[in-house]
């Protein structure tokens, strides 16, 4: 056994040794659940760099019950959807769990801090994990956007079957925006468009 070592440590390359001993970290990291969020993490946001968001050629009304979706927020208050109407609305549905989600929320956290102060909009990041879990989610990834849970069902409007999806919703009530998947939400052209909704 030490013979094959001898000769593959004479024969390879230092940058062979170095993609093998990469190759098996990857391989490692792969078994346990936390390596595998990390990569999958990393790749969707490479992804995610990539993926612009684009408006609907066909902005879609919102019923007005559609607005009525109780939630609970980071200090374990209950809040209500149809409290933040007429205001432009980021609603992005995730989970801790989801690897596309994770790869994504730098680019929402670019966005965030681009419109934090703004009165005109807010950041609902809605997951129906529990508030204990997703603040211990945040905490550790140095994430300070609003995060909110829901023991309901979302309402039709905002209804999906994959995650992550993202909704842009107008002052007037329309969504302008349904993105499924990660997608590069602090890049200049979705603030662009932020800009654009707020000036409405």
């Amino acid at each position: 056994m030490s013979t094959k070592i001898s000769n593959y440590l004479e024969k390879k390359s230092t940058f062979g040794k170095l993609s093998d001993l990469l190759f098996i970290l990857f391989i490692g990291a792969l078994l346990f659940p936390q390596g595998r969020m990390a990569i999958g993490g990393f790749v969707n946001n490479l992804k995610a760099q990539v993926s612009n968001p684009s408006k609907l050629a066909h902005e879609i009304s919102i019923a007005e019950d559609n607005f009525n979706w109780e939630l609970i927020d980071q200090q374990g208050s209950i809040v209500n959807l149809k409290d933040h109407k007429g205001k432009v609305l980021f609603i992005n549905l995730w989970a801790t769990w989801c690897p596309p989600c994770v790869g994504e929320m730098p680019e929402i956290q670019q966005l965030y801090d681009e419109f934090k102060s703004e009165d005109g909009i807010e950041f609902l990041m809605i997951s129906n994990q529990n508030m204990t879990k997703i603040n211990r989610f945040l905490k550790s990834k140095n994430y300070n956007f609003p995060a909110y849970s829901t023991k309901f069902r979302a309402p039709t409007a905002f209804s999906t079957q994959t995650i992550p999806t993202t909704f842009v919703v107008s002052k007037s009530g329309k969504i302008v925006i349904k993105k499924i998947g990660a997608a590069n939400w602090g890049g200049k052209k979705m603030k662009k468009l932020v800009r654009e909704l707020l000036a409405e």
